[in-house]
């Protein structure tokens, strides 16, 4: 996947696949935040995560910050920077989850989450903090980041959002890499495609799996084709299909089951 978006050809492919990204993310960007949040301080941001990141430039693609659900005067912070080996950058990011007190401004807790969020041909382009009541056990709500990807190929135009969910009250991983959203398609560059476009929520279940709620998974899937040329290109034949499967803990991390694995496990 190696062409750019460089061509007025394509415009009609590129526009359907960051209008899904925007889609996707925009759910999950617009965090309540009260009034005097640190996270409508920037400044403040800037200086923490140089303070504890190796970082020296703030992107904000790869900044989440919100109102820490249900733990009155903290501030959650997400933020995933680029790595370097041998003094040049590699393609995988360093997720780091730092916990401040709003009123203080002290930091209360900090987790380098030891696996790195991939990037490379498919690129990794934001995160999003997913404060849904993730509440996976009697005691334990746990923490969403949606990382969301795309590709540069004008052929085959991809993009997805990946959950991964987080205990932080013991610092680690306990769902890895769940795709949740897609958009993929093979075309011409001009009109013709066949495109399958799939969006899934997750709902937490009443039974239970070594003391964690079980998970699942509700996918609605749709493929459709476009035809025409790019003065009169259409869409034809869509047809939608669901998809639902539970996900159970085993110990350590919940797991997709294998039949769904290549399909959903990014």
């Amino acid at each position: 996947m190696s062409h750019a978006f460089n061509n007025e050809r394509f415009f009609f492919i590129s526009a359907w696949l960051f209008a899904f990204l925007g889609m996707t993310q925009t759910t999950f960007a617009k965090l309540q935040t009260n009034d005097d949040s640190l996270c409508k301080q920037p400044e403040y941001i800037e200086k923490i995560l140089r303070q504890h990141t190796n970082t020296t430039t703030v992107n904000e693609d790869f900044l989440a910050c919100a109102d820490f659900p249900n733990v009155p005067e903290q501030t959650l912070i997400a933020y995933a920077e680029t790595q370097t080996k041998d003094d040049q950058p590699v393609d995988d990011y360093q997720l780091t989850f730092l916990t401040v007190n709003s009123k203080t401004q002290k930091l209360h807790s900090i987790y380098h989450v030891k696996e790195l969020l991939p990037s490379d041909a498919i690129e990794l382009r934001s995160i999003h903090l997913d404060l849904a009541p993730y509440q996976v056990s009697e005691s334990l709500r746990a923490i969403g980041l949606r990382r969301n990807y795309a590709g540069r190929s004008s052929a085959n135009p991809f993009s997805a959002q990946v959950l991964d969910l987080y205990d932080l009250q013991h610092n680690k991983k306990i769902l890895n890499g769940l795709i949740v959203a897609r958009y993929q398609a093979e075309t011409d560059t001009r009109c013709n495609a066949k495109v399958i476009e799939s969006k899934a929520i997750l709902m937490i279940l009443r039974n239970t799996t070594r003391q964690y709620f079980d998970m699942q998974l509700r996918d609605r899937i749709q493929h459709y084709e476009m035809s025409g040329d790019l003065e009169n290109c259409k869409e034809t034949k869509r047809v939608s299909t669901q998809q639902r499967f539970t996900l159970k803990f085993d110990g350590r991390q919940y797991q997709i089951p294998q039949p769904y694995r290549d399909q959903y496990l990014y």
